[in-house]
């Protein structure tokens, strides 16, 4: 079965070399942008932090004070990637919510790490105790994921556990599914399956709500 697999995505690869488009999303702190950058230079891609893109573009509908975050114009966002698309033979969008605005047809690698340590990875860029639990939470609940594969189905969608990885052997992984050496997987972690995660569900639950 992988093996007529395997030949299936090496031709649709071969076949879009002209015309590739990858997502990569993911909690904040897992490293999307380091392997953004690196899959881009990699691909001779062009680049598109969405973050960046939504306040060059006045895409920005509105600030979130409490939570700290812009509100997007999502289908406004969509519009933008369409014509981008057009301009850039390969593109990488990058942001938490890359694969809400990606076309059909996109890859979309979602990057995971185990959220006891990302965790610690906010705390360290300064997050609020709120802000660190929300995104936790999300990790923890496969919520990026589950909401790519409802988007865009599981044969487009391949799950990377970024945790004991360096950014370099993330980039090949992404590459080997691409040239279909590796098949796209899916379920690869199961956080709350793992021996931290009783801790971590208790730490959750002394973290005051908004």
């Amino acid at each position: 079965m992988f093996g007529s697999l395997k030949s299936q995505i090496s031709s649709d690869y071969a076949e879009r070399r002209g015309r590739l488009i990858i997502a990569i999303t993911g909690s904040p702190g897992v490293g999307k942008t380091t392997i953004s950058r690196l899959l881009a230079e990699r691909l001779e891609a062009h680049h598109i932090d969405l973050s960046k893109l939504a306040l060059e573009e006045g895409l920005v509908e509105e600030w979130d004070e409490e939570r700290d975050t812009a509100i997007v114009d999502i289908e406004a966002m969509r519009k933008k990637i369409e014509r981008l698309r057009r301009r850039y033979e390969r593109l990488i969008i990058e942001g938490h919510y890359a694969h809400d605005v990606a076309p059909k047809g996109s890859w979309i690698f979602v990057l995971r790490r185990a959220p006891w340590r990302l965790r610690d990875e906010l705390e360290e860029r300064g997050y609020d105790a709120e802000k660190v639990r929300e995104n936790v939470e999300a990790e923890l609940l496969d919520i990026c994921l589950s909401e790519a594969i409802e988007t865009h189905g599981s044969g487009r969608v391949h799950e990377v556990d970024t945790t004991d990885k360096t950014p370099q052997e993330i980039v090949e992984e992404i590459h080997e599914v691409l040239r279909g050496v590796r098949p796209p997987r899916i379920g690869v972690v199961d956080w709350l399956g793992r021996p931290e995660a009783k801790q971590l569900l208790e730490w959750l639950e002394d973290v005051p709500h908004r």
